[in-house]
């Protein structure tokens, strides 16, 4: 054999034993990496069930909060109502009325007494 020949049988062997030789090395994880990962997933969960919790938390207050406004508005044009009511029936005219018609009282002048402030 020639020696040209017999470097092309040596790169050939080389070639083919490099193509054999390589084979896929698995990582494994240690327990430690495992615990690391676990620790940061439980936080991360842990984090948005808070940040959830909260939010649901904050719209049940905003709810209970419109309600309320809703009830206040309410009792103010209630009260608003029972004002104009009461100024209606303490006019010094009606007073006035009721007791002379339907009570039998007479206004007497000299009897009245002014009280200043």
């Amino acid at each position: 054999m020639s020696m040209v020949a017999r470097k092309y049988q040596e790169q050939k062997q080389q070639q083919v034993q490099t193509k054999t030789r390589v084979r896929r090395v698995r990582m494994n994880v240690t327990f430690g990496e495992k615990l690391i990962i676990g620790f940061i997933v439980a936080c991360t969960f842990l984090m948005v069930s808070m940040i959830v919790h909260n939010y649901a938390t904050i719209y049940g207050t905003n709810q209970e909060v419109y309600e309320l406004e809703a009830l206040i508005a309410e009792q103010v044009q209630l009260n608003e109502g029972l004002s104009l009511q009461v100024v209606e029936l303490s006019a010094p005219d009606r007073i006035l009325y009721l007791a002379s018609e339907e009570l039998g009282m007479t206004l007497d002048d000299n009897k009245v007494k002014v009280v200043n402030n």
